[in-house]
């Protein structure tokens, strides 16, 4: 019989919600709530309320021309907006069609038997691949 033997549970990460971000404007605004009492009611993590805090801080300016920092809902989903919009695999336009698809070819060998590569070997091809692919490129544009 199978024992499970640990006692965190599986994590769900959710980003906030628009309403959430209004909820949490009141919060900042009223200035009665801490990061962590905000949380409790937002129902997430403190560390997402201080970050989002950060994220949507903006610098207002008062009628007697001093400025403060307030957080606007509406600052932090854009902010929130354009960082997804950036948030891509790293490095992934470097490999060429081509190699992605021959290397589950490259990997098995003659006999048909899986081989195991360590990562060494694998960052290897792809450097290969690469110097290859511009040393194509490079001969392309001088002739």
């Amino acid at each position: 019989m199978t024992v499970i033997n640990y006692t965190t549970a599986k994590r769900t990460f959710k980003h906030l919600t628009d309403i959430q971000r209004g909820r949490l404007e009141e919060m900042a605004k009223s200035g009665n709530f801490t990061q962590a009492k905000m949380a409790k009611e937002l129902n997430v993590s403190q560390s997402t309320i201080s970050r989002e805090l950060k994220r949507g801080r903006t610098r207002q300016m008062s009628t007697k021309r001093t400025y403060y920092d307030r957080y606007l809902a509406d600052a932090g989903a854009r902010a929130y907006r354009e960082n997804r919009q950036f948030s891509r695999a790293k490095d992934f336009h470097k490999y060429s069609e081509n190699f992605l698809e021959e290397l589950p070819k490259a990997i098995v060998s003659t006999k048909q038997k899986p081989r195991e590569h360590s990562v060494d070997t694998l960052f290897t091809c792809i450097e290969k691949n690469i110097q290859r692919n511009m040393f194509l490129v490079q001969r392309r544009s001088t002739h």
